[in-house]
């Protein structure tokens, strides 16, 4: 583990990786390379044909015209085209080569050829001269990019005999008019596998290089790091303790500026060290020296404030005696101005009291007469009460004989009419007054009815009011005796009331000069708690200055001891190093 965390280890392996990256790199840089050369051999190949079939143009616009007919193969010219494609299959690389006319059809993706001549072995493949051929993908697009610069290679593509690469020319007349097409077909298979034999080769070079690479990289770092390894374990026994140690410089580069670094360093930490000593030493002899001054001084200190702190304490009780009379005097005092104020107030209420009672005793007499006017006139309600009841039953016995004229003047009418009737046709008139009679008579009784009934009513309701009216008299003659009897009784508070406002007086007067009195004891006694206070006061700040003293020669001492084991501690800590060898 320690191994794999080493610098010369870290630097190895980058290196490394960085070198089979660049070996990568330039092998698939090489593999591109060589395939755009080949393919670029292969087109120049073509092109090489291209002139040999271009100067039988004449024969292959003749063959053309016999497309179809026995003649074909019979006319020399065209055997001697057709022998110069069958002699193109000689090179190991040229699997057919042909030529096609266009139809000048186009569907789609694909491009409608016909065949004019090609190699021998197409034909034994079953093909012939005026067969159609549909070109479809990458042989489409060879022959449309052809159209505009005159020929092209396709992209690899894959056929029922293999893998194909094909390079297409137009092949024009002397007018530049488009006869046909001449086209090459190499087997890719055999390319590809040049290509893998070459690119295993580079491969197998390269890991060799590689190889040899990184052994003298490994002697290299190594070499180079040498010194800083050796660097590295003069620190470890720096870090020991060991200052004696000092690493040699054998050059002027980036590793001997830093070992000379490394010395000068630790010769300052030697030096530091040493001083470091030579203080601690001092220090401790100081520290303990200081501890012992401050033992003393503490435990006067201490003494001084138990003192100062017994003084406090007195000054504190006395002061807390003054505060407590002050505060019953000033509680006396308080108590006294209320007795005073209440005791005003107590008059002055008294005061109000008796107005009060005189005018509650004017209003009661008031009160008395109006109850005997009252009984007065409740006494003629009364009367005219009895004389309203007996002029109602003067009414009604009236209303009775009334009630008997209408009754027998009724009857009266009745016996006219019966007489009228009787004397027949002279008797009409009178029998209509008999009828206007017997009518008024029967008004008469029903409303003498209704007037009796009316003065049954009132004498009813006269009944009640006079029984009413009689309860009220004894009522109203019962209130105005008690009326009298408070009239009686508010004279009697009127006195009582003057003799209590004059009692009052005579205590409100006392409670202000008892008041006055206490206000001159409870001012002397504030003064003296003042000064008790003070005093208190001092003292205490005294105590508490003699305990901030005391505390701080404890914290001195505390400081002085720890100060002293600090010095202890980082003695025995330097005496680690080791300054000289």
């Amino acid at each position: 583990m320690k191994r794999r965390s080493s610098l010369v280890f870290k630097s190895i392996i980058v290196l490394s990786v960085l070198f089979f990256l660049l070996e990568s790199i330039l092998s698939t840089s090489a593999n591109v390379q060589l395939r755009n050369q080949q393919m670029e051999e292969l087109s120049n190949m073509e092109w090489t044909l291209y002139n040999i079939i271009v100067e039988d143009i004449p024969y292959i616009e003749k063959a053309k015209t016999l497309l179809g007919s026995d003649e074909l193969m019979k006319d020399e010219h065209i055997r001697q085209v057709q022998r110069q494609l069958d002699s193109m299959k000689k090179n190991e690389k040229i699997s057919n080569s042909y030529i096609y006319m266009d139809d000048g059809e186009s569907k789609g993706d694909v491009r409608n050829m016909t065949l004019i001549l090609a190699n021998q072995e197409l034909y034994d493949k079953g093909v012939k001269p005026g067969d159609k051929y549909e070109a479809k993908g990458a042989m489409k697009a060879a022959l449309d990019e052809m159209d505009k610069v005159g020929y092209a290679t396709s992209a690899v593509y894959t056929t029922e005999f293999g893998k194909w690469v094909s390079v297409v020319s137009a092949i024009e007349d002397a007018s530049g008019k488009k006869i046909g097409v001449f086209g090459v077909d190499f087997d890719y298979s055999m390319i590809a596998d040049k290509q893998r034999s070459i690119a295993f080769k580079t491969l197998v070079v390269g890991i060799a290089v590689a190889v040899v690479f990184i052994i003298f990289t490994i002697f290299m770092v190594r070499y180079a790091l040498r010194p800083i390894a050796r660097l590295s374990q003069l620190s470890i026994r720096v870090a020991e303790g060991d200052l004696s140690v000092e690493a040699s410089v054998k050059s002027k580069d980036e590793v001997g500026v830093l070992s000379a670094n490394f010395n000068t360093m630790i010769g300052n930490i030697r030096h530091l060290i040493d001083n470091v000593q030579q203080t601690s030493e001092k220090v401790t002899q100081s520290s303990k020296t200081l501890a012992a001054s401050a033992d003393q001084t503490s435990l006067a200190t201490e003494e001084i404030t138990r003192s100062i702190q017994e003084v406090a304490k007195g000054s504190e009780t006395q002061m807390q005696s003054s505060i407590e009379s002050q505060i019953a005097m000033e509680e006396m005092t308080v108590g006294i101005q209320r007795i005073a104020e209440y005791s005003s107030r107590l008059s002055e209420h008294a005061q109000e009291v008796a107005r009060n009672a005189e005018t509650g005793n004017q209003v009661v007499r008031q009160s008395v007469q109006g109850m005997e006017s009252i009984q007065t006139t409740v006494s003629d309600t009364v009367q005219i009460l009895d004389e309203l009841k007996e002029r109602s039953y003067e009414i009604e016995q009236i209303v009775a004989i009334i009630s008997n004229i209408a009754g027998q003047t009724n009857l009266l009418a009745l016996n006219a009419s019966i007489e009228a009737a009787r004397v027949g046709e002279h008797g009409k008139g009178f029998a209509v007054v008999a009828q206007e009679v017997r009518k008024l008579a029967e008004l008469s009784g029903e409303s003498s009815e209704k007037i009796s009934g009316m003065l049954n009513e009132i004498v009813e309701y006269v009944n009640r009011a006079s029984t009413a009216m009689n309860a009220s008299m004894d009522q109203v003659a019962s209130g105005s005796e008690s009326v009298k009897q408070a009239g009686k009784t508010f004279d009697q508070i009127v006195n009582s009331l003057q003799n209590v406002n004059e009692q009052v007086h005579e205590v409100s007067a006392s409670a202000q000069q008892m008041s006055a009195g206490s206000e001159q004891v409870a001012a002397s006694l504030e003064e003296l708690a003042r000064i008790g206070k003070n005093a208190s006061e001092h003292s205490q700040s005294v105590a508490a200055s003699s305990e901030e003293q005391m505390a701080s020669m404890q914290e001195i001492a505390g400081s002085a001891t720890m100060l002293q084991k600090m010095a202890d501690d980082l003695e025995k800590e330097v005496r680690v190093f080791k300054l000289k060898g």
